[in-house]
C-alpha cells in the first residue's frame, strides 16, 4: 500500500507531494488517492472540506512561525501547538483516505509514522514528540535522540490489526451462535415450517442495528462478525429445513 507523505512547503499543505487545494475544487467523483482533478493549484484528494481547510490553515500558521532555536531549554508552547496540531490531522487523513501516512513535522523535521490507523469515528490521539533532558538541567530540550524517534515512530503508530486473534475469536463465536440458535429454533421450524423461519428471522433482524453499531469497536469488532457469521448459516440450515 502507498504511503501518503504529508509536509508543509512554502505555506502551503503538501499530500503525497501535491499541494492541498481549496475546499470544493474537486467533484463528487473524488472519493481518495488518485481521484479528484486540480483546483485552485492543487488537489482535496476527495477530503471534507473541513480537514482541507484545517490542513490549509495549520501550514499557514507553521510557515509563519520560526522554528526553535538548537540551544532553546524548553520547547516553545506555540511550536509545540504547531505539531500536535499537524500529527492530529495527519491521523485524521489517514482515516479519511484509508491509507498509512508519514507526517514530516515543520517544527523539528522528524517525521511520525502512522501506520493501521483504523476507520473510525474519531481517530486515535497521537502522544507527542518525546523530548530529552538538556546536560545543564535547565530543561528539556525538542531535539530527539536516536532512541526517542524510535520511541516516537512506534507509539505514533495505531496498534496494528491482530488477525490471527480475531479470526480466532470470529469462529469461535460464530460457532456457540450457530448452536444456540440452532437449538432454540428448530422445534418453532419443525412444527410451524415457514412461520417458524420467519419468526427466527424476525428475532435475528432486532438484534442487527444493535451489532451494526460495533463493526468498527476494537475486540468487540470480532464478536460482531461471528454474531453475522452464526446466524447466516443457521438461517441457512433453518430454511433447509423448513423447505
Amino acid at each position: 500500500m502507498k504511503v501518503v507523505e504529508v509536509r508543509v512547503e512554502r505555506g502551503r499543505a503538501m499530500v503525497a507531494g501535491v499541494p492541498l487545494g481549496e475546499a470544493g475544487a474537486v467533484g463528487p467523483g473524488a472519493v481518495g488517492p488518485g481521484s479528484g482533478s486540480p483546483g485552485a493549484g492543487g488537489r482535496t484528494w476527495g477530503l471534507p472540506p473541513d480537514l482541507v481547510d484545517a490542513l490549509q490553515e495549520w501550514a499557514r500558521v507553521a510557515a509563519s512561525v520560526p522554528a526553535p532555536a538548537p540551544g532553546a531549554a524548553t520547547p516553545d508552547p506555540a511550536t509545540e501547538t504547531i505539531s500536535h496540531r499537524g500529527r492530529r490531522l495527519a491521523a485524521r487523513l489517514s482515516v479519511e483516505l484509508d491509507a498509512p501516512v508519514d507526517y514530516c513535522d515543520p517544527v523539528t523535521g522528524h517525521r511520525v509514522a502512522l501506520r493501521a490507523v483504523t476507520r473510525t469515528p474519531y481517530p486515535p490521539p497521537v502522544p507527542p514528540l518525546p523530548v530529552r533532558a538538556s546536560e545543564n538541567g535547565n530543561g528539556a530540550t525538542p531535539h530527539l535522540s536516536a532512541e526517542g524517534q524510535e520511541l516516537d515512530a512506534a507509539t505514533a503508530a495505531a496498534e496494528p490489526t491482530p488477525w490471527g486473534v480475531g479470526l480466532l475469536l470470529v469462529a469461535l463465536v460464530a460457532g456457540v451462535v450457530l448452536l444456540a440458535n440452532l437449538a432454540l429454533a428448530a422445534p418453532l421450524v419443525t412444527g410451524l415450517g415457514v412461520i417458524g423461519l420467519a419468526v427466527d428471522a424476525a428475532v435475528v433482524a432486532g438484534l442487527v442495528p444493535a451489532l451494526w453499531l460495533n463493526r468498527h469497536v476494537p475486540t468487540w469488532r470480532w464478536a460482531v462478525y461471528g454474531t453475522f457469521l452464526g446466524t447466516g448459516l443457521a438461517l441457512v440450515f433453518l430454511a433447509v429445513a423448513a423447505f
